[in-house]
């Protein structure tokens, strides 16, 4: 492509060619006309590159503050979620205060430390007669809350177990095959003779 000044002095020499050869009204109109087409022309390509090296600009202008404002935004969002964080440690340790405080009432009341330490320590008052149940060996287990029938332990696979469960119709289980008694062992290979 050729330079603008190029193009200009050649459009310049035609035109004063062409106005050498006439030099009549219609000469000078058209030389009029073009001088505006070429101005024009000039124009849009100045408004194009003007327009592109704005657009340039202004993204240019754009991915500077983008990269300005994303630490502080980041920053911001960071210490919000912290703030949230440390506010519902706060709650939880006002609860805990205010649990702290009920017991340290209730532990200052006289009546509530005899009982304690009639339950914790076995301590009587004086005139009170102490009485202390104890159980025979057997009967402090925990008795059964109903029959339960004794589960027997399953030398089937897994697999096998789990197609019993699933499967329409339960199939019997089938029977246990006790091991073969213990055979005598196998004799032993005669030795060759010594010699």
């Amino acid at each position: 492509m050729e330079s603008r000044e190029g193009k200009q002095a050649r459009e310049s020499a035609k035109a004063a060619e062409t106005g050498a050869e006439d030099s009549g009204p219609d000469t000078v109109a058209a030389a009029i006309r073009r001088s505006v087409t070429e101005a024009s022309e000039q124009h849009a390509d100045q408004r194009f590159g003007s327009a592109a090296r704005r657009a340039a600009i202004l993204a240019a202008v754009v991915c500077v503050l983008t990269l300005t404002i994303a630490g502080p935004v980041r920053t911001y969002f960071a210490q919000r979620t912290e703030m949230n964080q440390l506010k519902m440690v706060e709650a939880q340790l006002r609860s805990q205060i205010a649990d702290l405080e009920q017991q340290k009432i209730k532990l200052a009341d006289p009546v509530f430390i005899a009982a304690q330490a009639r339950e914790r320590l076995g301590f009587v008052m004086p005139g009170d007669i102490p009485y202390q149940v104890q159980l025979p060996p057997g009967a402090a287990a925990e008795p059964e809350a109903g029959p339960q029938a004794p589960t027997a332990v399953s030398t089937d696979p897994w697999y096998t177990s789990l197609w019993h469960t699933i499967a329409d119709a339960p199939h019997p289980r089938s029977p246990v095959i006790p091991p073969a008694p213990d055979a005598p062992p196998p004799p032993a290979p005669p030795t060759p003779p010594a010699g």
